[in-house]
């Protein structure tokens, strides 16, 4: 029976991270944002506050440089519907203390002991005429968590995490707090008597369901035996597991903010957890100065209104870096790590391409876009090679069409790329014609593959572009009918239409057609 059960939570692990990465359920960054943050993590906490209440009855009040009080504290904030404000041991901050009367609360709850928070934390509350604060401790974190879980009860589901480190407690404190779930903490491989009292009570009284956040290097198996309802949200590290828990949580937390804190420090981020909860939000992590792959993928999936992630911290704990990645005007250098891509810019040297009836040359066009779409590639990581970068064929010897379609799909082939882009202006005899095409070929050996990144790229390329879609179209092109990998030659839209001509010339239009073409790489490539 153990290994079953056993068996049946490492499912529950594969399904939750299988499902967070199905490409078909991603799509590129280009998020609003906006910033929370303090000088302090004591200011950081108070601005959080300021966000979340306009008023409030209770006020949670943790120690500011010890995190196991201020994360098991998600759930009795929404219960109270208490903001979670921070101080020193030694007393309250006067800047807190102004916070505490601008909400015009009635009573502050202490979390955790005197040790955590000193009994000139209790008189300087009286001094301020608040009254005798309430004080829910416990000898230790993990007996403070049991007696926070006694005040919130259970509704026969309860959460188990490391009180050893932060993350993992910290990414479940939203779907803790709006579901009124206790968090016990552990050890990682041996149960504290506290918490073991609690679990077994719980036990007692019903059915209970436990949910595991973390894997088994900070919470063991063999210290969950006597437990008989486990679930285990885990991934390869904190950023992972984070990322599994939001998709774990997005039924309970629907909202469309979601809340940005670092993984790498605790106090910024400690108070975030019952605003998230307040709002029905989702927390997710970041490195300082980067977004990890796990984060990226959450953030990246395709919502029904647009999303607003909220960065909490100030610039030194998440840089505007990530800021960027965020908004899509920076590219993390993960994304496309280990993929070389052959941009091919249409015609070139003695090849003119087609004339728009102003004297475009289609030739200057496609090198432009290709230009501006190496750099985006590049700058996620792929390995770009470019057909020509200057006005010339990649033909070596004599030249003749032939010959120049034979030396771009050679390149392509002998570089074994993992991606071909072909880049033309289309042209007809009707001026009127308008519109953006991409081409693949069923004669192609990888025509599947070939029709998904024509897919890709046509329907993120006609939202940037905002040009009438033709669509994806099947072609016999030598270019992408002799290439070996995935290849799609793009029309970007009519240099014979005048309106057109003049958009494929502006140098604004071919960044943001060469913006679209990279997001639907992004896209074909799972993000």
């Amino acid at each position: 029976m153990a290994n079953l059960k056993w068996g049946l939570i490492g499912i529950l692990v594969l399904v939750f991270w299988l499902g967070l990465q199905n490409p078909a359920n991603a799509s590129p960054l280009a998020l609003e944002t906006s910033r929370i943050s303090g000088e302090r993590q004591i200011d950081t906490a108070i601005e959080v506050s300021k966000t979340g209440w306009q008023h409030a009855n209770t006020v949670l009040l943790a120690n500011c440089d010890h995190f196991p009080d201020a994360l098991v504290a998600a759930p009795l904030s929404h219960q109270l519907d208490a903001p979670i404000l921070l101080t020193p041991a030694g007393g309250v901050d006067a800047k807190v203390m102004e916070e505490i009367k601008r909400l015009g609360a009635q009573q502050v709850i202490l979390l955790g002991g005197e040790v955590a928070l000193s009994p000139k934390v209790e008189a300087d509350i009286q001094n301020a005429g608040l009254g005798k604060p309430e004080r829910i401790a416990g000898y230790d974190q993990y007996e403070t968590a049991q007696k926070v879980a006694e005040r919130v009860g259970t509704k026969g589901q309860v959460i188990l995490a490391n009180g050893e480190q932060f993350p993992d407690a910290l990414a479940i404190s939203a779907y803790a707090g709006v579901t009124e779930t206790p968090i016990l903490l552990t050890n990682a491989k041996k149960m504290p008597a506290s918490t073991q009292q609690e679990l077994n009570s719980l036990q007692q009284k019903g059915d209970l369901d436990t949910i595991v956040v973390g894997g088994e290097a900070v919470v063991s198996s063999t210290i969950l035996s006597g437990l008989n309802s486990v679930q285990r949200i885990a991934g390869n590290d904190r950023y992972e597991t984070a990322a599994a828990v939001y998709e774990f949580a997005m039924d309970a937390l629907p909202a469309q903010t979601t809340y940005l804190v670092t993984g790498e420090n605790f106090p910024d981020a400690l108070a975030a957890g019952g605003l998230a909860a307040k709002q029905q939000a989702q927390i997710v992590m970041a490195q300082t100065s980067t977004l990890p792959g796990s984060t990226y993928s959450v953030l990246s999936r395709p919502t029904e209104s647009p999303m607003n992630v909220v960065i909490v911290g100030g610039l030194a704990v998440i840089t505007d870096q990530v800021k960027a990645m965020i908004q899509g005007d920076v590219q993390p250098s993960y994304l496309l790590a280990g993929v070389t891509v052959v941009v091919d810019p249409g015609h070139g040297g003695p090849d003119t391409g087609a004339i728009g009836a102003k004297g475009t040359y289609e030739k200057n066009n496609t090198l432009a876009v290709g230009l501006d779409l190496a750099g985006l590639l590049r700058s996620a990581g792929a390995r770009v090679v470019l057909t020509r970068s200057t006005d010339i064929s990649p033909v070596t010897g004599t030249y003749s069409e032939l010959s120049d379609l034979q030396a771009r799909t050679k390149i392509a082939n002998d570089l074994k790329a993992d991606l071909y882009i072909s880049l033309h202006n289309d042209s007809f005899s009707n001026p009127e014609a308008s519109g953006t095409t991409t081409y693949y070929s069923s004669a192609s050996p990888v025509t599947t593959q070939s029709k998904n990144l024509a897919d890709s790229i046509q329907s993120e390329l006609v939202k940037v572009i905002s040009l009438p879609s033709r669509g994806t179209k099947d072609a016999a092109f030598y270019v992408i009918k002799n290439t070996k990998m995935p290849a799609v030659l793009v029309e970007i839209g009519f240099i014979s239409n005048p309106t057109e001509e003049t958009l494929l010339g502006s140098p604004d239009f071919q960044q943001k057609a060469a913006l679209g073409i990279y997001r639907g790489v992004l896209k074909y490539k799972g993000y």
